[in-house]
Formats: structure tokens, sequence, C-alpha cells
């Protein structure tokens, strides 16, 4: 799948992008060569992960802490990282395992439960509600290791359900929000150069694309409580831009200076957290943006 862009736009009318009031902050755990940002629920705690050597691994930022997820649990031992977490602190993300493939984890009250789809070779988890039903999505590889087509899914007590866009080749489920509306990205296939952001919300899927001039690929990555989506897409030139969609109104998400901005998080009071790289060669740095309107009256 390539990396395309979702809009919660509920649709087709006149589609003006604006530009973001926000105020950026860039996110470093000083202790680290590099700092990958994912989720961030409404208590500000941020989740990600840390890279001290070749493998990066699950963190926690709470309180101003950098601090490593599970460390002495396989996530601490291989390389892991955490996607989002919920109002109650549970966590999801991935890890690899000592089979090489990729497998979903959910860390609640301590205890690391590994999530594998029934049949898959990989399955990633990238989204929690406050419900406890995880998103995300697997995948299913040719002994060469190729990647032969992908579903999304939901998890809840231990039961698996899959997701597909309806008519899509391939579909990835990469956030929900505590209503139950998910967001991601569908495309025609393994082979197929474009992609398109969707979300599910009130029993019914909506397609949509970013509205920006020359965008081509659209993904939606996280959709907060108030219906707000943030995810990225493929400018004109080829990089890789984030944006906001609420409603029909779409805002580019830049972080000053980047050659590249990757949201990844929306919480309720509308900050957004994600990645952003200075060059194209440097290294992952994490980001929060505040809304220009927190703090204020």
């Amino acid at each position: 799948m390539k990396i395309r862009l979702l809009v919660v736009v509920i649709l087709l009318s006149s589609v003006t992008p604006a530009i973001a009031q926000y105020i950026f902050t860039s996110i470093d755990d000083p202790t680290a060569q590099a700092t990958s940002i994912r989720g961030i629920n409404s208590h500000g705690e941020i989740v990600g992960a840390y890279r001290k050597g070749p493998l990066r691994h699950a963190l926690l930022i709470k309180d101003g802490q950098f601090v490593p997820i599970d460390p002495t649990s396989i996530l601490g031992t291989n390389f892991s990282e955490a996607y989002t977490s919920n109002e109650r602190g549970d966590v999801v993300g991935q890890y690899v395992g000592d089979d090489g493939y990729f497998h979903g984890f959910l860390l609640r009250k301590d205890v690391l439960t590994t999530l594998d789809f029934p049949g898959a070779s990989d399955t990633y988890a990238f989204g929690i509600n406050e419900s406890g039903t995880v998103v995300g999505y697997w995948d299913i590889l040719d002994s060469s290791g190729n990647t032969l087509i992908i579903h999304g899914y939901t998890w809840k007590n231990g039961n698996f359900t899959q997701v597909d866009f309806p008519g899509s080749g391939d579909t990835a489920v990469l956030g929900i929000n505590a209503r139950g509306d998910f967001v991601g990205q569908w495309d025609t296939g393994i082979t197929a150069t474009g992609a398109h952001g969707f979300v599910f919300t009130q029993g019914r899927y909506i397609n949509f694309d970013v509205p920006f001039p020359g965008a081509t690929v659209t993904q939606a990555n996280a959709i907060n409580s108030q219906g707000a989506i943030v995810g990225l897409y493929i400018d004109a030139s080829g990089a890789i831009r984030g944006f906001l969609a609420e409603g029909a109104k779409f805002t580019a998400i830049d972080y000053p200076g980047a050659a590249s901005t990757r949201p990844w998080g929306v919480n309720s009071s509308g900050q957004i957290v994600g990645n952003h790289f200075d060059t194209a060669n440097s290294h992952v740095r994490g980001f929060i943006a505040q809304p220009g309107n927190i703090g204020k009256p």
C-alpha cells in the first residue's frame, strides 16, 4: 500500500486548504539517538519509541519524563513501538518477535497481551479506544517476504473481526475514537500506485482524498472524539506532509522548516503529535503541535 491521507470530510462541497495556527515543539529523548512519536491521549500522555543503538523500543512520555514501556519484556529486548494509549492508560503497538514477524501488543495494567490475527504473517496494532477496541491491520507474505495482501481488523476481548473497505484490494485501519468511528487507508491492490483515506462512521464507509493541489496518496492516521482527523499525504514534489480534516475544512500541518511532517495522533483537546525530518536523510524527531486557542478563555 502506498502512503495515503484520509479526510473525515462529509464530502464534496467546496474545500479550501487552511493555514495551521499551531505552536510546534520538537520532542527528543535527550538520551536517545532518535525519537519517534505516534499518539497522545486526553491526559497529555504521549507514546512512541526511542532508539539507543540498532533497535527502537516502545516509549511513554508522561509529566515530562521519558519512560521505557515494559523494558524487561520482549518490548525492551526486541524492536518495538507504541502507537496509541487510551484514557485508561492501555497502550497498543507492535514488536518483532523472535520468529522475525511483527506482532501486535496490548499492555494493560502491566499485563502484556500479544495480538495475532489468525493465519496472518504480521499483525500490527495502531489504535485503541476507551471501550478497549483495538484496530490495526494484518498481512500475508510469500516465501520471499513479499506482501501479498493487507486487511484491516478490530479486536476486543480476544475476538478479531476483519475489516475491508468495500471493493478494496487492501485495507489498513489506523485509528479509532471513543464513539467507535475508525479511519485508515485503502487501495485497489498491492501493486496500486495510489491510495485513499477513509472514515467509518454511523455504520457507513466514506472515501476521501486530500484536496491540496498536486496531492496524490492520502492516509488517515487518527480521529478524536470530535471527529477531527489527522494524517499524511504526498504532495506534488513527492514529499510526505501532514493534514488535519475537520468536516470539509482541511488544514496543512507542517513542522516549520522540516523536509517532511507526519502527524500520527490527535487528542480531544486538538493537540497533534507526530514525527518530522529536518532533511530527507536526517533521523526521525517527534513533535507536538498546540492549537493557538489552548489556554485562552
